[in-house]
């Protein structure tokens, strides 16, 4: 009997095996040599030759501006395991390092060698994270590569669980749980004490096409240009994640103050640096192991095409600061120019570089008061570190010498520009002009409205008014002294410090004010300010971070977060477009799309705002393809309305927006005697597919002789909007990772026509038409045509309490 049961056994795991094997094959494409030895890392040589390469033609390349026409940057979010801006292809590079993980991660006498790699375990274990409370979507669910080089076990935890093992090479499965939040862990149980594990590699499935290292792809077939290139297989030459490059290729300057993890950093010499071998670039603050290296932040820049600004650490020394400028110069791209700057914020008393400041100007008796010799020595120090960057590079040509002020304080910005002169070796004052309310004010809100109401408070010195004054006062000081006004950092500032959790009075509603579309009227008018004034380049802070109760600084929530969901994201990238193409962007901010009647802060009539434009409530466009995908072309629209205007928005999935693409609106507001028929205007390519286009009557056919004329105000309005033209003063356009969201806001004068005596009401009828013209130009130049439209299947829209999605 034992033999029988320990044969079934035998049998069911090798029946286990082979179905593990068969699903293996049918779900890991990307597998196919997953038996074949794992690739071999590149060493740091072979790492530095992909850094240091040139870009070529195929690189990144949309900011061809001249260098004046620079005019929006953003600052990095730390390389951290709780950073939802993913910066790298390697997920396993902002984990925790394993030393600082005692006691709930590694045991205390855990051995490890220069780079953070546990030897020896002595009987314990050595464990990290790499991901934590990040939300559901900053990665995709699914299986990812983990590559090592070395013996040993390695288990995994939290949302990270093991699929397959073979040696050197794990498949692990990585899903967010119930609590849509992502944590993924690590743990090294087993090493072999003379080939331990090392060289540690998380890696997603998929790659990306040649040429296009922005966008990431599943499998070969995608790549219609460029070739397919596995991250798998090419991860010692693709080093930043697709999506994080997508989201950072439309700035102009990228300020790596936080990424460099210079901030509290007491680094002092060359040799401490943080380098490429390192088994991680995450961990505490205050550390000399934190932070990415230089040659990961100069290649950044180059492959994105955008002007990098680098701090210095307060306490790197002259040896320190020139060899850092040395490999910049040695391998920044020419058109480049780098901004340089000494620290971050030596005004501001809550970090240890204030103190140092301050300290070392007492020593030197540069004043007998503290906060004067602080500034001095500061003014002092930057204007050493500029003159070690000018003997790097040569002279000033591609240098931007940046001196930092505190906005409120135009008397700290005078004093550092004029001490011994310093304002000749300095090309721009910056300040971080931010707009926010009290604490104690933040406190009180009962509502997302209140705290609306407390940013525009015009006698609040944390507002929205008091802020603008700061920024006009620091303009006529930058001028006087014949430098630029630049901003560092910049945007809301709402915070809580006395708080400590999450959900914590005032946190959630700081975050829910943070995703109201009116942060993003808060940016726009921050930045129509700041242009007014005078301010020329603006540093936003920052890239994508979670909201907590420390802040909700990133500009999105997470890489992956949708533009159309991220306002402040999409004010910024309206203000670039705005500023690069003039010409086109007449009236075409989100002012133009609300009720502009409004005093404080301008929000639409309507009594709920926030559906105007969100989308829930919307409903499918059918969908006509020539094409083999969907993502060819989707659509959803939503409508609502208040006294003033019919609202639509369009939400358009679309791979390759091209000229032709067309949204065509039809609104019929006679429909008690007859049917909306299909648009009156056709697309070029569309004479063959679309059956209702069939001629430029809306109302009734022009084969029709003895019809009477219909009057102009009983005709049906027709709207066309595109994804490309200057869309005129009630549209809004905004793009997105997946296509483009377009909102419109239509006066009941152009529906009704301008003679009409009609006015909205409850029980309104209205006849709508829709069709999403998509024409698409393959790798041969052929063109295709797909579209979607409503057809006569869209019953009439009725007009219900304001404001109502149909």
């Amino acid at each position: 009997m034992q033999k029988l049961i320990k044969g079934v056994f035998l049998l069911a795991i090798v029946l286990l095996t082979l179905a593990a094997g068969a699903y293996l094959n049918q779900r890991y494409q990307n597998y196919k040599n997953f038996n074949m030895p794992a690739a071999k890392p590149p060493s740091a040589e072979q790492l530095k030759s992909v850094l240091n390469a040139k870009r070529t033609a195929n690189d990144l390349d949309n900011k061809t501006q001249k260098q004046q026409d620079v005019f929006l940057g953003i600052n990095t979010a730390d390389v951290r395991e709780d950073t939802s801006s993913v910066q790298f292809l390697n997920l396993f590079k902002p984990a925790i390092p394993f030393a600082e993980t005692v006691p709930w991660g590694s045991s205390k006498d855990v051995e490890y060698d220069k780079n953070g790699y546990p030897t020896d375990l002595k009987g314990g274990k050595a464990g990290t994270k790499f991901l934590n409370r990040l939300p559901a979507d900053t990665i995709e669910d699914g299986f990812y590569t983990v590559l090592y080089d070395g013996e040993g076990e390695i288990f995994y935890g939290n949302d990270a669980r093991l699929v397959v093992h073979r040696p050197g090479k794990d498949v692990i499965e990585i899903k967010a749980g119930a609590d849509k939040t992502l944590n993924a862990s690590l743990f090294i149980k087993k090493t072999t004490k003379d080939n331990y594990i090392k060289k540690i590699r998380i890696l997603p499935e998929g790659g990306i096409c040649d040429g296009y290292p922005h966008i990431k792809v599943k499998i070969e077939s995608d790549c219609k240009k460029g070739e397919f290139l596995s991250f798998e297989e090419n991860h010692d030459k693709i080093l930043f994640n697709p999506d994080y490059l997508n989201f950072m290729k439309d700035f102009q300057v990228v300020r790596f103050m936080n990424m460099s993890g210079m901030t509290r950093n007491p680094v002092e010499k060359w040799s401490t640096r943080n380098t490429l071998e390192k088994a991680t670039w995450g961990g505490r603050a205050g550390l000399y192991s934190r932070g990415a290296p230089v040659e990961i932040m100069v290649a950044l820049a180059n492959q994105i095409n955008a002007h990098p600004w680098f701090s210095m650490p307060y306490k790197a020394d002259d040896d320190y600061v020139r060899k850092f400028g040395e490999y910049v110069k040695a391998n920044l791209n020419p058109n480049l120019k780098a901004y340089i700057e000494y620290s971050n914020e030596v005004w501001n008393p809550i970090f240890i570089h204030h103190d140092y400041a301050i300290e070392k100007g007492l020593e030197e008796k540069l004043d007998t008061s503290k906060s004067p010799a602080g500034y001095k020595w500061y003014s002092k120090r930057s204007v050493e570190v500029f003159k070690i960057w000018e003997d790097a590079f040569g002279g000033s040509q591609q240098l931007v010498r940046v001196l930092g002020s505190w906005a409120s304080n135009q008397n700290m910005s005078s004093q550092i520009l004029a001490y011994k002169d310093a304002y000749k070796h300095t090309d721009a004052i910056a300040i971080g002009p931010y707009v926010s309310a009290h604490p104690k004010v933040l406190r009180k809100a009962n509502n997302v409205d209140d705290v609306f109401k407390a940013m525009m408070n015009k006698t609040s010195k944390w507002g929205m008014k008091t802020i603008v004054s700061y920024i006009q006062k620091q303009q006529k000081v930058a001028s006087s002294f014949g430098v630029d006004l630049i901003a560092y950092e910049g945007g809301q500032h709402l915070v809580d410090w006395d708080t400590r959790k999450v959900d914590q009075h005032p946190n959630p509603l700081l975050y829910a004010a943070n995703r109201d579309p009116r942060m993003g009227i808060v940016y726009d008018e921050l930045m129509r300010e700041w242009k007014q004034a005078g301010g020329k380049l603006f540093v936003a802070f920052s890239a994508p971070r979670i909201y907590s109760w420390y802040g909700s600084w990133g500009v999105k929530e997470h890489i992956r977060q949708a533009r159309a969901d991220a306002p402040k994201y999409d004010s910024l990238l309206r203000y670039l477009d705005s500023n690069l193409h003039p010409e086109e962007n007449q009236n075409t901010t989100i002012q133009n799309v609300i009720d502009a009647e409004q005093t404080e802060l301008p929000v639409p009539y309507a009594k709920k705002p926030e559906l105007i434009w969100n989308m829930q409530q919307s409903m499918t466009i059918p969908s006509k393809l020539s094409g083999v995908s969907a993502s060819n072309l989707s659509a959803k629209w939503q409508s609502n309305w208040d006294t003033k205007h019919l609202y639509f928005s369009f939400s358009v999935t679309d791979n390759d927006i091209q000229k032709g693409d067309e949204i065509i609106l039809t609104l019929d507001n006679n429909v008690a005697n007859e049917e909306v028929q299909a648009p009156s205007k056709q697309s070029k390519s569309n004479k063959k597919t679309a059956e209702g286009d069939k001629s430029d009557a809306v109302s009734k056919s022009e084969s029709n002789s003895e019809s009477e004329p219909v009057p102009e105000e009983e005709k049906a309005k027709t709207f066309t909007f595109t994804p490309f033209d200057s869309l005129g003063s009630q549209t809004h356009l905004i793009r997105t990772d997946t296509g483009y969201q377009l909102n419109a806001a239509i006066p009941w004068s152009e529906v009704f026509g301008k003679s009409s005596k009609k006015h909205a009401s409850n029980g309104t009828k209205i006849g709508v038409n829709i069709k999403i013209v998509d024409v698409d130009e393959d790798i041969k130049g052929s063109k295709s045509l797909h579209w979607a439209d409503t057809s006569k299947a869209l019953p009439n829209l009725v007009l219900k309490n304001t404001p109502v999605s149909q």
